[in-house]
């Protein structure tokens, strides 16, 4: 037979047929695809994990044979934004060593390091590490002062040793939280995922926040108050020692001046004194004496010369030689 009806149902067939051969060669190539550089393919056959396939080309059974779930690579870091919360829905808060309160917030950065346990507990990892962190802080917070999590108060000349001690606390955040991951890997319940970052910040209370922001304030001025204090008394300081060393100065030069005065004035004395009579010293103390009596009685207005024996007075006039 070959009418017109026969030709239309020939061609309807073979259209058919045709639909249904590019509909299987999609289905049998349906979980043939490309995984990115920043992933990593985990493949299921009928549920079970049979293989994990890095970036790249991936060549598995059609669905429902296996199943192909897209993984984040070991590489790639992933953020979670932690924080225990308090009765009424706001941050919760932890006791410090030193009896304080701090409320403290996180942000964990990780990384699979196992993609069969993860995939296994992945819709438990937000709570889980929820629960690690609160864990881990109520001990960390614990262990340590108030003033190791934030600046309550003025910090002193170890400012630096503080400010180290604070950095450190993410290390111990992670730390911590890295060894309860373990733990829970040696029970039997693994996450597949490793801390790799830490980032704490930490917060005082709302009802406590005006009362520690007071006391901050007036260690503040204090502070200011005792540097000023240094400042006045160094400058005070440096203008006693220029003093001292202007009156010392003053003295020295005004010491050596005698000196050399005294030493002018002495002069002829003192070499008069190191000569013998044979030299004729009496002559030369003489000389020296009517030299300066010489020149007070020029000096004189009047003078007057009297006998000790009660003879004649002799007035002469004066600047008599």
């Amino acid at each position: 037979m070959s009418g017109p009806i026969v030709q239309s149902l020939r061609i309807t067939f073979r259209v058919l047929l045709l639909g249904v051969a590019l509909l299987a060669a999609g289905w049998w190539f349906s979980n043939v695809r490309q995984v990115p550089s920043d992933s990593q393919a985990a493949v299921l056959r009928f549920g079970r994990i049979v293989r994990v396939q890095p970036a790249g080309l991936l060549l598995a059974w059609p669905r429902p044979i296996e199943q192909v779930e897209l993984l984040p690579a070991p590489a790639r870091q992933m953020e979670m934004k932690v924080v225990a919360r308090g009765a009424g829905g706001g941050p919760g808060g932890y006791l410090t060593g030193d009896g304080g309160q701090v409320l403290l917030e996180a942000t964990l950065t990780w990384r699979i390091t196992d993609p069969v346990a993860y995939l296994l507990a992945r819709d438990h990892v937000a709570a889980a590490l929820q629960r690690l962190f609160v864990a881990t802080a109520t001990g960390l917070a614990a262990a340590r002062s108030i003033d190791d999590f934030m600046a309550v108060r003025a910090v002193g000349n170890d400012d630096l040793a503080v400010q180290e001690q604070r950095q450190a606390i993410r290390g111990d955040l992670e730390r911590a939280v890295n060894r309860r991951l373990a733990a829970l890997a040696e029970a039997g319940a693994p996450l597949g995922i490793e801390v790799t970052r830490a980032d704490v910040d930490a917060f005082l209370p709302a009802a406590a926040k005006p009362g520690f922001d007071a006391v901050l304030e007036a260690t503040q001025l204090a502070e200011e108050a005792r540097a000023a204090a240094r400042t006045d008394a160094a400058r005070t300081l440096q203008g006693a020692d220029r003093e001292r060393d202007r009156l010392l100065a003053s003295a020295r030069g005004a010491a050596a001046e005698r000196v050399s005065e005294a030493s002018v004035q002495v002069a002829e004395i003192a070499s008069l004194a190191g000569r013998s009579a044979a030299d004729g010293r009496q002559g030369l103390l003489e000389q020296l004496w009517r030299s300066r009596v010489s020149a007070v009685l020029q000096a004189a207005g009047s003078i007057v010369a009297v006998d000790p024996n009660g003879g004649t007075r002799v007035v002469l006039p004066g600047n008599q030689p």
